[in-house]
């Protein structure tokens, strides 16, 4: 472990991406005309953003000991995320996800190795001292034992808890009630509200638990609600080349906002903003942008 106490520590899904780019993603002869090899998941990418934007970042998981995992953590590395903890497991295959995407229209495939041989976190896996001096710690909601355990390690030791959702699914109702923050897609909140209406699906979110909740509305932009403050944020305007990550890069930004104490209404566009400039390159982690990037495009 490095000397240096992190700002933020993640606890959650990395993978190894390798990205494809060709003319139809049906086609089984496609040949690639581009290819990228890069870290990815949703955890390794939130993380990796607020490493590029200037925050001090720590990511804690297990990976097998193989070349995969030496690779994922090597690029992750690469964005100055701390991956001194990570846990190795000899004779496992580390998560990897193949991304096939198209030239034109830039459809999307996913062929994921979901890292099952890997042996699944437990609570007693986590070091006593990985919260210790953290402000801020971030769940992707996808390890829910493991996680809940942490988030309470963690608000018992006054940090923050930033919760990203990308699905529904079990232990979700106690991550909320431990998260100050809640993001989540417009699908999960609608899963989660029983509801279309955005704004009632906020007020939901609220309720259970989280001091700030936010949905991503994709190329519609953001919405989010702290106490009654409702702010709507537009996307930015850019060419979109591959959306992979977006929302990855968003909860990262958001989180790094958190980090400057920056309320809604400015956290809100510096985040949108960020995940726009995100989807300029192919990856999850091919286009994060740089603090200087994501000022430029908010006119600062």
């Amino acid at each position: 472990m490095t000397d240096q106490v992190p700002d933020v520590v993640g606890v959650g899904r990395l993978t190894l991406d390798q990205v494809g780019v060709g003319p139809r993603v049906e086609d089984p002869d496609m040949i690639l005309t581009t290819s990228s090899i890069q870290a990815g998941g949703p955890t390794g990418t939130a993380l990796a953003t607020m490493a590029a934007l200037g925050a001090k970042t720590r990511f804690f998981g297990r990976l097998g000991d193989d070349p995969f995992g030496d690779l994922t953590l090597r690029h992750l590395g690469e964005f100055g995320v701390d991956t001194s903890l990570v846990l190795r497991e000899p004779d496992k295959l580390s998560p990897t996800t193949y991304i096939l995407l198209e030239d034109e229209g830039r459809r999307r495939r996913f062929i994921r190795h979901a890292g099952t041989d890997v042996t699944p976190l437990e609570p007693a896996d986590v070091p006593p001292s990985l919260f210790d001096g953290v402000r801020l710690v971030y769940f992707d909601a996808e390890m829910p034992a493991v996680q809940i355990a942490c988030a309470e390690r963690a608000r018992a030791r006054g940090a923050r808890v930033l919760l990203g959702v990308r699905k529904v699914g079990q232990g979700l109702g106690e991550l909320l009630d431990l998260a100050d923050v809640v993001i989540v897609s417009e699908r999960v909140a609608a899963e989660i509200a029983h509801s279309a209406d955005m704004e009632r699906s906020l007020v939901e979110l609220v309720k259970m638990g989280p001091e700030t909740a936010v949905i991503t509305l994709g190329d519609e932009g953001a919405i989010g609600l702290h106490e009654e403050k409702l702010v709507r944020q537009h996307a930015i305007d850019v060419e979109m080349v591959d959306i992979t990550g977006a929302g990855s890069i968003f909860r990262g930004a958001f989180g790094y906002a958190m980090l400057q104490g920056w309320p809604l209404e400015r956290s809100l566009p510096f985040a949108t903003a960020a995940a726009g400039l995100g989807c300029t390159g192919i990856g999850a982690q091919g286009s994060i942008p740089t603090l200087q990037a994501v000022m430029r495009a908010l006119g600062e």
